[in-house]
């Protein structure tokens, strides 16, 4: 059994979070049942490394997508990327890690930093949190979520960058994932791979939450990423509304 701790579906996406999506779009991949649980203030203290997704697997719990997805491939025997070289296997991980490790904090830029966002995504922080709680006393707890991640936003050194040179990393991230998908299908070829699951996450959380930014329309017109957004919802989520 599989307990997958994530967020709500917002946005018709599986979540607000893009790990919580990657490890959900992954677990879909590979063809494991898993039940989805919602993570509220009052069960974030169970998630091992202290943030989410983390999952309960045959009583145990683990974090860290990466760690969670090496963990299925042993004990499971599932792996996404038996199929690829490992020249391809090198390029796939490079990728992921320019998504996770950099673009990431692109999204949290736009959702946190910039104040005329904030104002709509504290609402769904808050409901998050405290579902059942008014919002008078739900809202300050979403504003020291804030303040924490725009600490992390400014460690990370993301947040030390000013708005035009935020814009101009993280288009570069997605030009160059743009042109290495060229017309294929999926990242790796024919056949959709890890790299995919990571690839959906990060598009869809800059694509589809109603954020005004550069790098949203940047990601928007470049019409192959949004074709493989759809091409990834399609086939592992079907038509189905989120949320």
């Amino acid at each position: 059994m599989i307990t997958l701790y994530t967020t709500l579906p917002h946005w018709n996406l599986p979540s607000t979070s893009p790990p919580c999506i990657e490890l959900e779009t992954w677990l879909r991949m590979a063809k494991l049942t898993y039940t989805p649980v919602i993570v509220t203030a009052a069960s974030f203290d169970l998630a091992p490394k202290g943030k989410i997704p983390f999952i309960d697997y045959q009583g145990q719990l683990v974090g860290d997508v990466n760690l969670i997805i090496e963990m299925f491939k042993q004990k499971e025997g599932v792996d996404l990327d038996a199929s690829l070289t490992p020249g391809e296997q090198a390029i796939s991980l490079a990728f992921r890690r320019m998504l996770k490790e950099n673009s990431y904090w692109g999204a949290m830029h736009i959702r946190y930093a910039i104040a005329e966002n904030w104002q709509h995504y504290q609402e769904i922080i808050a409901g998050v949190l405290l579902p059942d709680a008014p919002l008078e006393v739900s809202k300050p707890m979403a504003e020291e979520v804030r303040k924490t991640l725009l600490s992390q936003l400014y460690n990370h050194g993301m947040g030390r960058h000013s708005r035009e040179e935020i814009v101009q990393i993280v288009c570069a991230d997605f030009q160059a994932l743009s042109d290495f998908l060229a017309d294929k299908p999926f990242l790796m070829g024919d056949h959709p791979t890890t790299v995919d699951a990571t690839v959906y996450s990060l598009v869809g959380s800059f694509i589809q939450p109603p954020y005004e930014s550069p790098i949203v329309n940047y990601i928007r017109q470049r019409s192959n990423l949004c074709q493989h957004y759809e091409r990834m919802e399609q086939q592992f989520f079907g038509k189905q509304s989120l949320g």
